[in-house]
């Protein structure tokens, strides 16, 4: 997500540097200066629609947002419904809400609440039913807490429909089959 940004932001700058320098090498007259400025403008929102537009379909990123708002409700930064809320608000859960993982399974779980890194799966695993899965980990250097994210397109987003605890044996299980794999999100 964070290089996502970094693109974005570059890609930018790099658009709008030689038309802005084009334009000030130019006479300014007034209409020169407000057609610059009305293009510069919508340059940039442009390139933030596509920003957004590229953090909502690509199910890693989207995956990523879910995961990190899943991190503060384990954190303690939040509970359930304001997890749930923040789930909506940010587009990443249909209207009708997620099934995710209530206060006491969290607890059963047996995470402490603390600082912990989000790992997510290099591979996304197809569902039977359309939808696509994301593995994962969060790691707090001592216990750590595996869930899986059920994620649905929804126009031209994906949508996370479930957010499931796995336990240390449900997890051994599925990575004999399918070999999962692990990579840092940079938090």
């Amino acid at each position: 997500m964070q290089a996502a940004k970094i693109v974005y932001a570059i890609l930018g700058f790099v658009i709008l540097l030689p038309w802005i320098v084009y334009n000030v090498k130019k006479k300014l007259s007034k209409t020169r200066v407000l057609i610059m400025i009305l293009v510069s403008v919508l340059i940039a929102a442009s390139v933030y629609a596509h920003y957004q537009f590229t953090i909502g379909y690509q199910i890693p990123l989207a995956a990523e947002r879910a995961g990190k708002v899943f991190l503060q409700r384990i954190e303690g930064q939040m509970d359930l419904s304001a997890y749930q809320k923040e789930m909506q608000k940010q587009k990443l859960s249909p209207d009708q809400g997620i099934q995710t993982v209530s206060d006491e399974e969290l607890k059963a779980a047996g995470f402490n609440p603390g600082r912990a890194d989000v790992l997510l799966s290099e591979r996304v695993y197809p569902a039977e039913d359309d939808s696509m899965i994301v593995y994962v980990l969060y790691d707090d250097g001592r216990v750590p807490l595996y869930s899986s994210i059920t994620l649905k397109q929804s126009g031209y987003r994906w949508q996370v429909v479930s957010h499931a605890l796995l336990t240390q044996n449900e997890f051994e299980e599925l990575n004999e089959e399918l070999k999962i794999k692990f990579y840092s999100t940079g938090s």
